[in-house]
């Protein structure tokens, strides 16, 4: 059985890993020192228990080779990859600063001159990749990070496909990407070339221009669909002509009108720049304490861009906290379109995340989300967070993934540092309560997550409560649970609400659930 990674361990007899940033689906990402040249360095390992997968470790391997093979200041730096004890692992630069998703969660819009210098920041490097026949195809926020310097680098080439060479590790009618950023002809399984980076890019600007997306849609992956039927959003008022016109021709449905490549995306951009001599771009961290060691990882890096020593991520409130305070995760989305995804597989390129591989598009009329039934279940409707000794709020966006019947999404706990088992030392613990169609004698409680190492207690009460003492006394407890555990009740407790009361997470600090069913 594959052991985990621990801090303290050296890599290629050169690596030593000092402490942990985040943790995915596919691999965790960690603060090394690389012993040889005196320097920190970024590490990611892929967990050893997908290391047995062929496919996982080319995928992986590929990601190091793709990086490595463009140089530009504006691409987060490869060094170095390898196996060890087997452990695989790339190494990287460690940039300080925050990413974009963090960028637009905390303040919203942007500045109109602020977003141009960003998006054509990102088409320069993007177009250092073109001239090297490597396309990105997940450019998107989390995967864009921005130093205190001003300086802006493309990362996690973890998916990037070879124009020629054979370097793509994907099959015809394959889609791969991440739902929210792909270019409609990604979402139709079509090959992917330069001009669907440029798309991804305007969809950056967009979102950076108005403070959202430019298509909407219940689930990550309803907004693809969306982008195939509907045109974008309109951007704001106050948006110049101009500027929209290059949004415009960036998210074309046809990539026959977009720009040909990143280089003429680049070129259109700096005409739109009214300060030419300005740096690339002025950070306004407002309540950032200390620089944030970030880099990119896939959906790692909606995982955690890091937290040394202030946690960073979209999503939360204020994305730059006081130490204690969570940062909230990217998640994995469950395809809520009118669409079956057939052959879907997860990819957490770095480190909860929005990837997916999709081998065929089959129209269906059925949505099997939000029912949480099963064999010998009870039926829910609806999930809800909990958090009463915080903020209220515990990534409530995607509560609905822990009850959809689908074990590759999962609803998470917003990140903690240490001691993160204990929540940071913030609180006793946060939860989540799923409400049954009818007041039922309760008997089991059946928990799927992805991590393992937690404990819980489970809550049955009439109707939900606002605080924890509100729901009673637990009728069951566990600990140091394994990524299935179930929850026996004796005698059945009647109610119509069902809270699960995390109290201890694992040491990665959060806490994955995929599946909850009650009978």
């Amino acid at each position: 059985m594959p052991q985990p990674i621990a801090p303290g361990t050296l890599l290629g007899n050169r690596y030593r890993l000092l402490e942990h940033l985040a943790r995915g689906g596919m691999a965790s990402v960690w603060i090394a020192d690389d012993t040889l040249l005196a320097r920190r360095v970024a590490v990611k390992t892929l967990h050893p228990d997908l290391a047995v997968d062929p496919g996982v470790r080319a995928r992986f391997r590929n990601e190091a080779i793709s990086a490595a093979s463009v140089a530009h200041p504006g691409i987060v730096a490869t060094f170095d990859t390898g196996e060890a004890d087997g452990v695989a692992y790339i190494v990287m630069e460690l940039i300080t600063g925050p990413n974009l998703r963090q960028v637009l969660d905390e303040r919203g819009r942007l500045p109109i001159d602020e977003s141009v210098r960003i998006a054509r920041a990102v088409a320069l490097a993007l177009a250092a990749a073109h001239a090297g026949g490597i396309v990105h195809r997940d450019i998107k926020p989390a995967n864009v990070l921005l130093t205190p310097g001003g300086t802006v680098k493309v990362t996690d080439f973890g998916i990037a496909k070879a124009d020629a060479g054979g370097g793509d590790l994907t099959g015809t009618g394959m889609v791969l990407g991440t739902a929210r950023y792909l270019a409609p002809e990604q979402v139709r399984g079509e090959p992917a070339d330069a001009r669907s980076d440029v798309y991804a890019v305007g969809l950056l600007l967009h979102e950076m221009l108005a403070g959202s997306a430019p298509f909407g849609g219940d689930t990550e992956t309803a907004s693809a669909l969306a982008r195939l039927t509907v045109p974008p959003a309109a951007l704001p008022p106050d948006v110049p002509g101009a500027v929209a016109a290059v949004v415009a021709r960036c998210l074309a449905r046809d990539a026959a009108d977009r720009y040909p490549d990143a280089t003429a995306l680049a070129h259109g951009l700096r005409g739109l720049m009214t300060d030419t001599t300005a740096p690339e771009l002025t950070m306004h961290d407002a309540g950032r304490s200390a620089p944030v060691p970030s880099v990119g990882w896939g959906d790692a890096t909606a995982a955690a861009t890091g937290h040394v020593p202030v946690p960073p991520e979209g999503g939360a409130t204020s994305t730059f906290a006081t130490p204690g305070r969570p940062r909230t995760r990217g998640r994995r989305r469950r395809p809520g379109w009118p669409f079956a995804l057939l052959g879907m597989l997860l990819i957490a390129g770095g480190v909860g995340g929005g990837y997916f591989v999709v081998n065929d598009l089959v129209h269906s009329s059925g949505n099997k989300g939000g029912t949480g039934t099963g064999a010998g279940s009870i039926k829910i409707t609806g999930a809800h967070d909990f958090d009463p000794e915080g903020d209220g709020h515990e990534d409530p966006q995607n509560v609905g993934l822990a009850i959809d019947g689908n074990p590759a999404t999962a609803w998470a706990t917003e990140h903690y540092l240490a001691p993160a088992a204990q929540f940071g030392g913030a609180k006793h613990g946060v939860g989540l309560y799923v409400t049954l169609a009818t007041s039922s004698s309760v008997t089991k409680v059946e928990v799927d997550t992805i991590e393992t190492g937690w404990s819980a207690q489970i809550y049955v009460a009439a109707t939900p409560a606002t605080t924890l003492s509100g729901w009673g006394a637990p009728v069951a407890t566990g600990t140091n649970l394994s990524r299935s555990a179930q929850f026996t009740i004796r005698p059945g407790r009647a109610g119509q609400a069902v809270l699960v009361w995390l109290t201890r997470l694992p040491d990665s600090g959060t806490l994955d659930i995929s599946e909850i069913r009650v009978g």
